[in-house]
């Protein structure tokens, strides 16, 4: 990825809070919309109970793609609108440890509303790497990836 991709990846996932998580369950993918955090890799945080469907997904099928669009400030009827797809390999981040008090403090950031649930001990957070990413801004601002 070079530097204008990258920023044009950092600059549409810093102005959404919220993106559609797809795993992939026993018969059929589940999609959800929910708050979602970046690291400056671009590795894109997700938190959710154990018991959500989404997670048991992911634990026993870590392949997941992320969808992130700004077409609640964009021009959907010209479809001028930043998206783009992110089909990546999720990690649990393990509870108690550094890496989770930096993530958890770097997803808070973004996501202040959220801090009530991390009050419990079912709360899980998942790392997805990146491995696909799909960019598209209007028609004719577009690129492509494998990393």
């Amino acid at each position: 990825m070079n530097a204008e991709q990258k920023q044009k990846l950092t600059t549409l996932f810093g102005q959404e809070q919220v993106a559609v998580l797809i795993t992939q369950g026993e018969q059929w993918p589940t999609g959800t919309v929910q708050a979602f955090a970046e690291t400056p890799d671009l590795d894109l945080l997700f938190i959710m109970r154990f018991s959500a469907e989404k997670y048991q997904n992911l634990i026993a099928r870590p392949k997941a793609t992320v969808l992130v669009d700004t077409r609640d400030v964009g021009k959907v009827a010209t479809f001028e609108i930043a998206r783009a797809s992110v089909q990546g390999e999720a990690v649990e981040v393990p509870r108690d440890t550094p890496e989770w008090e930096t993530l958890k403090a770097l997803f808070l950031k973004k996501n202040p509303f959220e801090a009530p649930l991390f009050g419990g001990d079912a709360l899980r957070m998942v790392r997805i790497k990146p491995k696909r990413i799909s960019y598209a801004n209007g028609v004719k601002d577009t690129f492509w990836i494998e990393l």
